[in-house]
């Protein structure tokens, strides 16, 4: 579901301010997903320091990793999925919200198979790579149901996404589930099959903001939220423009970011709010479901407890 940035020191340094009247640094975590192209946008045009913030950037892997920094006070803010903080608020209950979201994916997380295979049925004693207890394995147990196949009924290697999409190009593995830039790259150099994506499970990956429940750095999150919307809709506006202006600094072309983000719905904060109340209950029961099911979790999670609306306009 990530698109693998190289991100320049440019966008996760302090920002360029006085250090004696530096405000102090609001730490985000992210992970390289195209859809947090607001983030990376109000980074490259100085739109947070406009604002009066001196937003920080730290990158992890896998979207749940920096929850663990985030609780024990080493951020601010995370930038993660709608599963990853049910995960850890099922372990960690009454300590994390979400208090926006940025985006949806809509066919840029897809499960990839090896030429030979072209539809799901065939997966059967396929070995799949996929991040076990992710967003991609949720994708991958929608697949999976689809063709009428249990999880004993193939062979699962436990992989980063970018780890799998190379896996699937090596041909250590029959499929993957993986995300931009490894779907295009699958699809167009080793003549791989998109036999199911994030697109035929409308709203089921989500990407949101996840803050502390008892956040202390409130007014500066609401701030970071208010730019994020401004930039989101500039960036739904004109997603050429924004593309060219971030191209170079992460080392992506222009056309491609362009042609990713037809693969995602982008949110303004009127959108995420609209969301939040109508789709993410009911999605969250199925994840919580599914990761009961798969004995991930045990405990139940209430996410109208995690939600959290009072941030947004």
């Amino acid at each position: 579901m990530k698109i693998k940035y190289i991100v320049t020191s440019a966008m996760i340094a302090l920002t360029m301010i006085n250090p004696l009247t530096a405000a102090e640094p609001y730490r985000v975590g992210y992970n390289n997903w195209v859809g947090f192209i607001a983030f990376f946008t109000a980074q490259e045009n100085g739109a947070f320091k406009k604002a009066g913030l001196n937003v920080v950037g730290k990158s992890f892997a896998a979207p749940g990793e920096g929850l663990v920094p985030l609780l024990s006070g080493d951020l601010d803010a995370h930038l993660t999925t709608l599963d990853s903080v049910i995960l850890k608020a099922a372990n960690a209950p009454g300590k994390i919200s979400i208090v926006t979201l940025l985006d949806t994916s809509a066919g840029a997380d897809a499960l990839v198979a090896k030429k030979s295979i072209t539809q799901l049925s065939e997966l059967k004693g396929a070995r799949i790579a996929v991040t076990v207890g992710e967003c991609n394995d949720v994708l991958l147990g929608k697949a999976l149901k689809k063709a009428g196949l249990a999880r004993t009924d193939v062979k699962i290697a436990n992989l980063d996404p970018d780890a799998a999409g190379a896996a699937l190009k090596a041909g250590s593995v029959d499929a993957a589930v993986t995300w931009e830039p490894w779907i295009s790259q699958l699809a167009g150099e080793s003549g791989a099959n998109v036999i199911f994506s994030s697109k035929d499970t409308p709203n089921l990956i989500l990407d949101c903001l996840a803050t502390p429940a008892d956040d202390k750095r409130a007014e500066e999150t609401k701030k970071f939220i208010a730019v994020l919307d401004e930039t989101t809709k500039s960036i739904k506006a004109d997603p050429e423009a924004a593309a060219k202006l971030i191209s170079k600094a992460l080392e992506v072309p222009a056309a491609d970011i362009v042609d990713m983000l037809t693969k995602l719905n982008l949110y303004d904060s009127s959108q995420a709010k609209a969301q939040m109340i109508e789709t993410v209950p009911a999605i969250s029961e199925e994840l919580v479901a599914f990761f009961r099911e798969q004995g991930i979790i045990s405990a139940p999670v209430d996410i109208s407890k995690i939600l959290k609306l009072d941030h947004l306009p």
